[in-house]
């Protein structure tokens, strides 16, 4: 579950509930055993007060980070939802890909170069605070803000997809190549490698009894694993279904319901018959509304056999429906930020066909099968 917590620039900053149980644990691990072992003589509260002050500097710097790359991504002409803050770090929502390797280049760098000025701006301010006896506890702060802010830098720098480092790296070999899809394939695979690498070396901390780092480094390795093997999926599914049209995917003749029916015939006649999440509502030959499973499971079921359709349907909106002149790229891109699996396609408001993620996906396995993937 994300959280919007403000916007800044024209870009939502959200927190997931994951980032809030990783920071509180971080910050009991700083209180209770890296600043009293760092910085000995100190009271708890002080400690506290210092994990605390540590936790907020690593969300701004992760929300920098992102936002470097944000910055960048907006000055390309690229689409930008959010920046969130989860259990791994941040990401930046972007709706399109770069358009070229030295677009790719200038977006992924820009987020280690910002750490690395972070890091630079943060020793510089707990150098100047250590010079005064009275702000010396804060000056460790700043201290640890830089170290952390350098290995960051130094982790995404890493040629490892879906680390920065790995898209500076598939940007080489794109400018290289002139293919972004070998590209994509031999950078994904070096981002498997390093991943196992990292479960390997978590393993092994487990077997030194350090259990808790252990287990952290085996949760990253997964996550990069998966995140590679995720870019190479979407890759694929840029070169399937981008400029595609709908009419080669949607049910030109889809099932509709009237809007003068019970809750009840259509749960019988309908979902339980097509197995359907969404139906279009028609009125004669007017599309008026759609129904589905979320609306049918908002109505009581007592009340089922006496509710109309009509009572219950959605209007009709860009959420629900796409249309005739998009691709199909276009149709995934809706149902993903929706939560959709299934869209109105309509021609000036008249309904044309259905179109199911299931059919995309369906086509995108073979086509993967038939590639050896």
């Amino acid at each position: 579950m994300n959280i919007r917590i403000f916007r800044i620039l024209g870009i939502d900053i959200k927190v997931d509930i994951s980032w809030a149980l990783i920071a509180t644990f971080i910050a009991w691990a700083l209180a209770q055993g890296v600043f009293p072992r760092l910085y000995e003589g100190l009271s708890p509260f002080a400690y506290w007060w210092m994990a605390l002050t540590a936790i907020i500097g690593l969300a701004l710097s992760i929300i920098l980070h992102e936002l470097a790359h944000s910055l960048v991504a907006k000055f390309l002409g690229l689409p930008l939802k959010s920046i969130t803050l989860f259990v791994f770090g941040g990401i930046a929502e972007l709706e399109a890909e770069p358009k070229s390797p030295l677009a790719e280049f200038a977006m992924a760098i820009a987020g280690p170069l910002m750490s690395v000025a972070l890091a630079v701006l943060f020793g510089w301010t707990a150098a100047n605070l250590a010079a005064v006896e009275m702000l010396s506890t804060i000056s460790k702060v700043f201290e640890y803000l830089a170290l952390i802010n350098w290995v960051l830098a130094a982790f995404n720098m890493l040629p490892a997809l879906p680390l920065d480092g790995g898209r500076v790296f598939r940007s080489i070999v794109w400018a290289l190549t002139g293919d972004l899809t070998g590209a994509t394939r031999i950078s994904a695979k070096l981002g498997m490698a390093f991943a196992t690498a990292i479960m390997i070396l978590g393993v092994f901390w487990a077997l030194l009894g350090q259990f808790a780092a252990g287990l952290w480094w085996i949760l990253i390795g997964l996550f990069i694993r998966s995140a590679a093997a995720s870019t190479v999926y979407q890759e694929l599914m840029q070169r399937v279904f981008k400029g595609a049209p709908l009419r080669e995917f949607m049910s030109a003749d889809p099932i509709t319901v009237p809007p003068g029916i019970t809750v009840s015939k259509l749960v019988e006649d309908y979902i339980y018959e097509y197995h359907f999440d969404l139906f279009p509502v028609v009125s004669e030959t007017r599309l008026v509304g759609a129904v589905g499973l979320k609306e049918t499971k908002n109505t009581h079921r007592d009340n089922w056999a006496t509710t109309k359709v009509s009572d219950i349907m959605v209007p009709i909106s860009d959420e629900i429906t796409i249309d005739i002149s998009a691709d199909a790229m276009d149709a995934l891109k809706k149902m993903h930020s929706s939560k959709h699996s299934r869209l109105l396609v309509t021609d000036k408001g008249n309904l044309v066909g259905m179109i199911a993620l299931k059919d995309l996906l369906d086509l995108l396995s073979l086509k993967m099968a038939l590639e050896g993937r």
